[in-house]
């Protein structure tokens, strides 16, 4: 959480926060570019930028050449510093289950991305913002993140995509993140499993980059398939995982894209 609060003259809470989306081209297809921006807030998730986000991953569903996207906060000082506090204070029961409802809503829509998506990770990362961490695919952090879910040192407890933390770091550090509200390294961070890489902080773009350069030279089908099939593992039994995945692998090979990658490898074991 952020522990910048503010309001207007007027008594309104100001709430600039936004999200923002840049396609690049690239020769393996489309990469999109989602920058969370909240101005002297650490880029914390208010109502804004909740809409922002809805809108940003809805557009990017029709973009058939889309072949991955990363999200990253605006400046070095924060990922994202969690909800937005003196939105979150001037909640009640109904506006309070209307905002969380949307703010989970918001963080669904990456989970359902049908491309993988890139957390690209500096400063803090708190609340809200380690559950949006927690719903992209991979978490690629410099050694100035520090993580955590504060929620109970505000009066809530953590919830919607707080449950996803035990698949990452298991329930022994789930119950001791959410009980405590206590803050993680990234080194720590890396031990428990929650982030994929920490490098230093000059280094991230180009990790960032080697992942992309990663699944750009994967199958963009297979890729797809692949993103869709992990989400299905996570909500069904290991033996209907199992008969999933075989209906996968049959619609595969109903394009083109399996010979035509394995064309170069057969041709080459032939010379």
């Amino acid at each position: 959480m952020t522990p910048e609060t503010e309001q207007t003259s007027t008594g309104k809470i100001e709430d600039r926060g936004t999200a923002s989306c840049r396609i690049e081209s690239r020769e393996g297809g489309e990469v999109a570019w989602i920058t969370l921006d909240h101005p002297g807030k650490m880029n914390s998730i208010g109502s804004a930028m909740i809409a922002d986000l809805i809108s940003v991953f809805t557009d990017l569903e029709g973009r058939e050449n889309l072949r991955a996207a990363v999200i990253t906060g605006a400046g070095s000082r924060a990922f994202i510093g969690g909800a937005f506090l003196p939105e979150l204070h001037s909640l009640n029961p109904d506006s309070g289950r209307d905002f969380i409802t949307k703010l989970h809503l918001s963080i669904q829509a990456i989970r359902d991305c049908a491309v993988p998506v890139i957390a690209r990770m500096q400063g803090y990362c708190l609340g809200a913002g380690t559950e949006l961490a927690a719903a992209c695919d991979f978490r690629m952090a410099d050694t100035t993140v520090i993580f955590g879910m504060p929620e109970v040192n505000v009066g809530l407890p953590s919830v919607i995509e707080a449950a996803l933390l035990p698949l990452l770091i298991g329930w022994g550090k789930t119950r001791e993140m959410l009980l405590t509200g206590a803050n993680y390294k990234a080194s720590e961070g890396l031990a428990m499993g929650f982030l994929e890489s920490v490098c230093e902080p000059d280094e991230l773009d180009d990790a960032v980059e080697l992942r992309l350069a990663q699944i750009l030279g994967a199958g963009p089908l297979a890729v797809r398939a692949q993103k869709k099939l992990i989400n299905a593992w996570e909500e069904i039994t290991p033996a209907e995982g199992i008969q999933l995945g075989i209906d996968y692998l049959e619609e595969t090979y109903r394009t083109d894209e399996p010979q035509r990658m394995m064309a170069p490898l057969i041709n080459k074991t032939k010379s």
